[in-house]
């Protein structure tokens, strides 16, 4: 399987992106796990923002690539399992957000209060381990689209 022959069942589409586009991106990126890490807002909106990050990493990723999900039911989880071509992860870091995906879902649509504090500080470490991946994975394969762009650590 590859991006390619996801475009071809209409699961992609080819669109070239912008370093204006990654730069803006990245901004949410990092505004959601800032967000995710605020006391004052509960586990379950913060478990949403840090989920929301970690999206938003593997679709920076994507969109690197020249590649945008196509409107459909379920892109949001293509847009983790394309993180398998895009910086080559393993399943194990595929299935890690898939997971969080139930998760995120039952805490917006079925019933508040059911994130707890463990699961929070989960998602929160993965989606910050995701992010450093792909900047990491984005100035090595893509250094036009990160050229200008400055990145520090967020989390210590």
């Amino acid at each position: 399987m590859s991006l390619e022959k996801w475009v071809e069942y209409g699961w992609l589409k080819v669109e070239a992106t912008s370093q204006d586009e990654i730069k803006s991106l990245l901004a949410i990126l990092d505004r959601d796990l800032k967000g995710a890490s605020v006391d004052a807002i509960s586990e379950d909106r913060r478990f949403e923002a840090a989920f929301n990050a970690a999206r938003t990493a593997a679709y920076v990723a994507l969109r690197a690539c020249g590649y945008r999900t196509s409107i459909q039911g379920g892109h949001h989880i293509k847009t983790f399992e394309s993180l398998e071509f895009t910086v080559q992860a393993d399943a194990k870091l595929v299935r890690k957000p898939k997971g969080f995906s139930k998760k995120r879902n039952a805490a917006s649509y079925d019933a508040a209060g059911s994130v707890s504090k463990r699961e929070l500080e989960s998602v929160i470490k993965e989606a910050a381990k995701l992010r450093t991946r792909v900047i990491t994975w984005l100035q090595k394969n893509h250094p036009v689209l990160a050229k200008s762009l400055r990145w520090f650590p967020l989390w210590a």
